[in-house]
């Protein structure tokens, strides 16, 4: 019937979350184990003023410097715009949103974007729920 279809359908999503969960903390436990070591390794590259290594089979390991700047903030675009462009506020508004991907005549510019329906799951603290 389709409610146990249904049934059928959510204990193989919940495995899949539950699969999903579990690798999510191998890795995070593997890229906490790769940033140790990787930590190692720099300082052993700047101690003995090394660019990169070359391992057999396996490339090259290089070390470089970058530059990260933050994140560009909504708030940050939308003031600068109105502050080079503030005799023309039209403007400004169209082009605040195409970027935000508002649609033409909206009123209300403070909702962009779009719009996906997801699952998602919360596991409670200590509950064991039974689906049958």
């Amino acid at each position: 019937m389709e409610v146990d279809a249904v049934r059928d359908a959510l204990r193989q999503w919940i495995a899949a979350d539950d699969e999903i969960r579990a690798l999510q903390a191998q890795i995070k436990t593997i890229r906490e184990r790769k940033t140790q070591y990787g930590t190692h390794v720099m300082e052993f590259m700047k101690n003995n003023q090394l660019e990169n290594f070359v391992i057999e089979g396996k490339g090259t390991v290089a070390a470089s410097e970058r530059t990260i700047r933050p994140a560009l903030k909504r708030s940050t675009l939308r003031q600068q715009l109105f502050l080079q462009f503030a005799d023309q506020p039209d403007r400004v508004a169209e082009a605040l949103r195409a970027i935000e991907g508002i649609p033409e005549g909206a009123e209300d510019m403070s909702v962009g974007g779009t719009k996906k329906m997801v699952l998602s799951r919360r596991l409670p603290r200590a509950q064991n729920i039974s689906l049958e």
